[in-house]
């Protein structure tokens, strides 16, 4: 049941999340920040030197952007931010601001000399994730009635094991500049390990909602690509300690015990795709659910990038160079994705902007 001060739903579950007032804007919107970074990095990681560029300085202004509508929405509407942030479906998509400032950290660090904002990113990044991380776990903890799984849980709650892989993933970049050098890849590590027991608490559930309660064509919506993304960017984490380790001593032993973890993490990603890819089939051309521009599809772009890039660390972290056509693949399939969704937004924003049309309400999700 709704609580006493809360409006009812604006729409219904399952339906496209489609708005831009300031009032009602998505949250997890900073998810477009994520699939543009990560696609960038693996056009940078194949020599595609200028489309990786041309992403980056384009993330750059959208990750701008974000953060000044976040900040007049703060201003002008608290209280929704805050009605947002204690919701059990779209609390967790706050998350993705974690993400997408750590996933810019990573085209400051590879891709430019700029290694002192990649350092601050890094250290913005982990105290975003202090906040936003426990003032979520807290609150929702806290608040009565509970809702059910059925109508909270989504693939939005693997970001926060997206969020905190994030944190490792920067940190094993920007570690050996910084003057605590051991105290960083250690805090980096010990996150590759939370993300990872997060994984699996928040997968099974997931599984089971999906395996044992009815799930409606409408609920499978893009961010259950997360399922594949969230152990996607958990195995890019250990790739990168993995190659940290072979250039640093700091834990004895840590090369025997992270390649085998690593590839149990990117084995599962790799599980993930055949269902993400048959699933919308049955939606969209069985189940007929119509096909919109939704700013969830960018939960689904960077789920693919991400695969790629893990993929191609992997290769290169244990020298396994047979998977890496995967990573081919995949790069390939991320840019497509991106720039059907990109246009997508694009025209939805410019039917905004026409005379008469009327605002779309956005409901949670």
């Amino acid at each position: 049941m709704p609580y006493a001060d809360e409006k009812p739903p604006l729409t219904k579950p399952g339906e496209p999340i489609t708005g831009h007032s300031l009032q009602t804007f998505f949250p997890g919107y900073f998810a477009l920040v994520m699939a543009t970074g990560i696609v960038s990095i693996g056009a940078f990681l194949y020599n595609l030197k200028l489309l990786a560029h041309i992403l980056f300085i384009a993330n750059i202004v959208f990750y701008v952007a974000l953060w000044l509508i976040f900040a007049a929405r703060a201003i002008k509407y608290p209280y929704d931010v805050w009605k947002d942030i204690t919701s059990s479906s779209r609390g967790g998509t706050f998350l993705t601001m974690v993400a997408a400032n750590n996933v810019l950290g990573n085209q400051f660090a590879l891709m430019t000399s700029h290694k002192y904002e990649a350092i601050f990113l890094w250290e913005f990044g982990l105290a975003l994730w202090v906040i936003i991380t426990y003032t979520f776990f807290v609150v929702i903890t806290a608040k009565e009635p509970k809702h059910g799984l059925e109508t909270s849980l989504s693939g939005a709650w693997l970001l926060i094991v997206v969020a905190t892989e994030s944190v490792a993933v920067l940190g094993t970049l920007v570690a050996g500049d910084m003057l605590y050098k051991d105290v960083v890849i250690f805090v980096s590590f010990c996150a590759f390990l939370i993300g990872g027991m997060h994984y699996m608490v928040f997968i099974s559930l997931i599984i089971y909602r999906w395996l044992f309660i009815s799930m409606k064509a409408e609920l499978l919506t893009p961010p259950y690509w997360i399922n594949m993304g969230a152990v996607a960017i958990t195995t890019l984490a250990g790739s990168r300690l993995i190659m940290y380790s072979q250039h640093n001593h700091w834990i004895p032993g840590i090369q025997y015990f992270l390649p085998g973890l690593t590839v149990l993490f990117w084995a599962f990603a790799t599980w993930w795709i055949p269902i993400l890819i048959l699933l919308p089939i049955w939606r969209h051309v069985i189940q007929k659910v119509p096909l919109k521009y939704d700013p969830q599809y960018w939960s689904l772009v960077f789920p693919a990038g991400m695969y790629a890039v893990a993929t191609h660390n992997l290769s290169k972290a244990i020298g396994i160079p047979f998977i890496m056509p995967v990573s081919h693949v995949f790069i390939y399939f991320s840019m497509g994705a991106w720039a059907i969704v990109f246009i997508g937004m694009v025209r939805s924003i410019a039917r905004l902007k026409r005379p008469g049309k009327q605002q779309p309400n956005i409901s949670e999700t």
